[in-house]
């Protein structure tokens, strides 16, 4: 079977390449000829979803920034994609009128995974719901998510239609499962996020070691700013004397660094993030991806759930007996190494649990 999968492909995230080249290579491994649909949505590709309320020229200028401090960031996801991807086209594009052409190509068509149902990232962008395919070209959601547990006017009646002409539909989190019985009346599955459905080795397999993964460190890496969490972060390495190793930053914030326990891993390529994050001690996160891969590589996790569009994390705690690692104001944290033992057993049934929900909606 001839297969596309619709995602969020040239973006500068962890998660969304990751995950992306993890569903790509379950796919492949059931016997299927995979490709990725090249398509960037225009709204996400103008950064419109991060800079919402501001002002259209300061966006630019902003953005404009970022592209000049972080040129080689870039150019790293540019070049892990090049190596790990199969683009159709090979060129990306942005015109939804061109997705029904690619669609034909195509004997099944996969959304997922990440939150390419979220009305607010892709400005309600129906194409992820696949309007776009034929008749005759089967329709499968692997693991989106909407990120919102409410929608905005008149979108449920948009996607409604499209959802019902799915032939098989899933959730990554209970809120959107939730979601899509409530507008579907069908049933839904939850299945993981799809870099679960990839080995430890495999992802290993991918690294490249970062300079600053040397000795003994504590991994700080988060997708929202938190002053509090650094501060625990740091007071938690200096009382186990070890290091901090955060990633993110640009070279200005690096330069007044006067922190000797403190170091940037600045511009840092999806196979030296992999890296960072298996041979860290600990890691301090409130990111989801940041915390999917501390628990496929079995460390020492400390989770800042957000008070909004938390859900996600919350159940990945839950799932896996975490509610320990959840950091949270004016709890001490917990001293105790992980008990992994207990986190394998939940880990292999999801994992075998996914994989077949994916084997049998393409068959």
């Amino acid at each position: 079977m001839k297969v596309g999968i619709l995602t969020f492909p040239n973006s500068v995230s962890y998660g969304a390449c990751l995950q992306m080249i993890a569903l790509q290579n379950a796919v492949r491994r059931l016997g299927h000829e995979v490709e990725i649909i090249n398509y960037h949505n225009s709204y996400m590709k103008a950064e419109k979803h991060t800079d919402k309320g501001r002002n259209p020229l300061k966006r630019s200028l902003q953005r404009r920034v970022r592209l000049l401090l972080h040129r080689r960031l870039y150019r790293n996801f540019r070049r892990f994609e090049q190596q790990h991807v199969v683009y159709y086209p090979t060129r990306a594009f942005t015109e939804t009128k061109r997705l029904s052409e690619i669609g034909q190509r195509y004997d099944a068509v996969i959304c997922g995974s990440d939150q390419v149902w979220s009305p607010y990232i892709t400005n309600s962008d129906i194409s992820y719901f696949l309007d776009f395919c034929g008749a005759t070209t089967k329709r499968v959601a692997y693991a989106p998510s909407f990120g919102v547990v409410k929608f905005p006017e008149g979108f449920e009646e948009r996607i409604a239609p499209e959802l019902q002409k799915f032939y098989a539909l899933s959730a990554r989190e209970l809120p959107g499962k939730e979601l899509v019985e409530k507008v579907t009346g069908r049933e839904t599955a939850i299945v993981s996020d799809p870099t679960w459905l990839v080995d430890a080795a495999d992802w290993a397999a991918m690294e490249r070691p970062h300079p600053a993964a040397t000795g003994d460190y504590v991994l700080y890496f988060v997708v929202n700013r938190s002053s509090e969490l650094l501060a625990r972060c740091k007071a938690f390495a200096k009382q186990h004397g070890l290091k901090v190793v955060m990633v993110g930053g640009n070279p200005i914030t690096a330069a007044k660094n006067k922190d000797p326990m403190l170091s940037y891993a600045l511009d840092v390529g999806p196979e030296q993030w992999l890296y960072l994050v298996h041979h860290a001690q600990y890691v301090f996160t409130n990111s989801f991806h940041g915390t999917a891969f501390s628990v496929l590589f079995e460390r020492n996790l400390y989770v800042q759930v957000p008070s909004h569009n938390g859900s996600r994390l919350r159940q990945v705690l839950e799932n896996f007996g975490l509610e320990d690692r959840e950091v949270r104001e004016g709890e001490e944290v917990t001293e105790a190494a992980v008990d992994y033992e207990r986190v394998r057993d939940v880990f292999a049934q999801l994992k075998a649990q996914s994989l077949t929900y994916l084997k049998n909606a393409l068959t």
